[in-house]
């Protein structure tokens, strides 16, 4: 067989576009089904820097490459279905999401028209695979960031090298993969480390240097490419197949995905059985469409999700079928027309870029401006919806990111992270854990204000504030040596808040050591230890429950608070070793936010027409600061024992 000619359509590439996009989806509809189907993404990186750098170097070969020529197919290539895509996802956030939600929305739609959102959401505290990412209708616009970054330097450095240093262009090229690859492996399990261009340019690299490899190099034999392509389509395989999201990623094990892809192009140049399998007429039609399909398939899963339907059986079906139907028309309607009969570059830059992207900057200002735009909803639903308020993510001075902490000092706690009463002289009360302990914030706020006393705090998601360093030379993560710097500053505080969610059931007696050891230091500091029960909270999410009630997509007498008892069966083994505690050490003061929400037979998700939760388990602010004063008007207020507002703990009430 010969090999293809430089240049030539090759269908494989669009039969191997189609499996890394089917992946992906297999992967957003049920990552049990394809537990490292996310690494398509990849592979999709690998075939970009493939096909951008064969352009390039066919253009300069010619003597014709052009930058406005260039960005003019981008533009036609890209912006038109996703003008579509912003058009259609903005018209059902208006009509869905609450008014915070709204808020982030508008914020990722502008941000994705500077083709910046992977920056946006690499500011989140979750990450990829976090929470309620699943229902960020623009999520998967981080690649499309990560692509478009590479786009603006790439055409610029490879025709440079071309001219000036032609002898150095495969072997810089090559160097900055490796350098990319071990910054990519430095930074693996950093939050934001897998939304941004330094961590992924290695993937987009080695499909540039398999464009060389393919270009200069003699066309493999036969049998050569057909063992690359066997060797490739088992490490892209096996990518799929084990890795999943609690992989570190992408760093080293990101070869795997983006070396099956190298191998599969690069074997592609001669015919071969995987490629010949690869050209298969329904694959190709697949990757065609690939683009408008990753495009489509995330909104349609993320507002499904939002709804809260469940996606199995015919739902599934449903949705995939509606993710085919709207690809293949944004496909053939909009991205064929607009490529087939491409404007000239200004006015491309204007029709399919300038104008929408001035459109939903505008959105996203107003958005902003009003804070998710709350008149889309009646007054009555207006009112309801602005208790599902919170502080804005975690990622701060006081409010950090998990396994970003770098050190606190005292100075650091009184200029940035103060909180409750004005005036005050020094601060009395600190306060930390974990984002559960930053959602009780406007609770301890209230409380400290009401005691007169000055309050700091200092948060890390996903640190459980009782986990203390090993005894050396075990090494210590950054959530242990936060804990224990913020322990040796507790001599300077009257009292010391603990909370988190305690997540210790089938091991209370780890947490009641834990717990201990804390109460020892704290109290050897000269300090009151103060710990918060968590807030109620189960298996399912009931956070929006009372909404979608008010607005009618589920039956009014639907009822949406939790069982207590399956609350109890949650919580109460951990709450019973804090009890114990007090018991032994009466000194400790113990909050138990139930005391407020909960009676013998239900805890509350919402108290009138304010909503308790953001999520499954996370207050809103409005609700912690309604939780702290319906506390103190039941129990007390434990940063001031000497005003008793003490009586008898009624059944909460809705």
């Amino acid at each position: 067989m010969a090999p293809l000619e430089p240049g030539r359509y090759r269908a494989d590439i669009d039969g191997l576009r189609a499996l890394a996009v089917l992946a992906v989806m297999a992967f957003h509809l049920s990552p049990a089904a394809l537990p490292g189907g996310f690494a398509g993404v990849d592979v999709f990186f690998v075939i970009s820097g493939f096909l951008i750098t064969g352009v390039i170097t066919q253009a300069l070969q010619r003597g014709e490459f052009s930058l406005a020529r260039f960005y003019q197919r981008r533009i036609v290539r890209i912006l038109p279905a996703y003008a579509l895509v912003s058009a259609v996802t903005l018209a059902a956030a208006s009509y869905l999401m609450t008014p915070n939600d709204y808020l982030f929305y508008t914020t990722s739609l502008a941000t994705s028209w500077g083709f910046v959102s992977n920056l946006f959401f690499s500011m989140l505290s979750w990450g990829y695979f976090g929470q309620r990412t699943e229902e960020f209708p623009l999520l998967h616009t981080w690649s499309l960031g990560v692509e478009e970054q590479f786009y603006f330097l790439y055409p610029l450095l490879l025709p440079w090298l071309w001219r000036r240093a032609p002898r150095l262009l495969v072997p810089l090229l090559a160097l900055l993969a490796a350098l990319g690859l071990a910054l990519s492996e430095w930074r693996t399990g950093v939050v934001g480390s897998y939304f941004l261009l330094p961590y992924r340019a290695h993937e987009l690299l080695a499909g540039a240097l398999t464009a060389w490899l393919v270009a200069r190099a003699a066309p493999p034999s036969r049998a050569r490419a057909t063992l690359c392509a066997l060797g490739g389509a088992a490490l892209a395989l096996g990518a799929a197949l084990w890795l999943n999201r609690g992989t570190p990623f992408p760093g080293l094990r990101s070869l795997y995905p983006c070396l099956g892809a190298a191998l599969l192009l690069y074997a592609g140049a001669r015919d071969n059985p995987v490629s010949a399998l690869l050209r298969h007429r329904w694959l190709v039609r697949i990757g065609l469409m690939s683009y408008s399909l990753y495009l489509w398939h995330w909104p349609v899963l993320s507002f499904l999700r939002y709804r809260r339907v469940e996606l199995s059986g015919a739902s599934a079906v449903a949705a995939v079928a509606a993710m085919f139907a709207l690809a293949w028309l944004s496909w053939r309607y909009v991205e064929l027309p607009a490529r087939r009969r491409p404007a000239p570059f200004r006015r491309g830059l204007l029709r399919y870029y300038a104008a929408p992207a001035a459109v939903f900057l505008l959105v996203g200002l107003v958005s902003y401006g009003t804070e998710g735009l709350p008149q889309r909803f009646s007054a009555d639903a207006r009112e309801l919806l602005s208790s599902y308020s919170f502080e804005r993510d975690l990622g701060g001075d006081c409010a950090q990111r998990a396994g970003e902490y770098h050190g606190v000092s005292l100075a650091h706690l009184e200029r940035r992270c103060a909180f409750g009463a004005d005036g005050a002289a020094a601060p009395s009360v600190l306060l930390y854990g974990d984002s559960h302990a930053h959602h009780f914030k406007p609770f301890v706020d209230l409380l400290a204000r009401r005691a007169a006393l000055r309050a700091v705090y200092f948060v890390e998601g996903s640190c459980d504030p009782l986990d203390l360093p090993p005894a050396p030379p075990a090494p210590a993560s950054g959530c242990q040596r936060r804990n224990a710097d913020l322990l040796r500053l507790a001599p300077r505080f009257r009292y010391v808040v603990v909370a988190g969610r305690w997540q210790y059931k089938g091991e209370e007696a780890l947490f009641a050591a834990r717990l201990r050891t804390v109460a020892r230091q704290v109290t050897a500091a000269g300090a009151t230890l103060v710990v918060f029960k968590d807030n109620p909270s189960v298996q399912r999410d009931l956070s929006r429950c009372v909404l979608f009630r008010k607005r009618g997509w589920i039956p009014a007498g639907s009822d949406c608070d939790m069982s207590a008892a399956e609350v109890r069966d949650e919580q109460g083994s951990m709450d019973g070793v804090i009890d114990a505690l007090q018991a032994q050490q009466p000194a400790l003061q113990v909050i138990d936010p139930k005391r407020a929400s909960c009676d013998a037979v239900r805890c509350l998700t919402a108290i009138g027409n304010t909503a308790l939760y953001k999520d499954a388990n996370h207050l809103n602010t409005r609700a912690a600061a309604l939780l702290g004063m319906r506390y103190m008007t039941m129990v007390g207020n434990p940063l001031a024992p000497a005003i008793t507002h003490a009586g008898a703990a009624a059944p909460a009430s809705p």
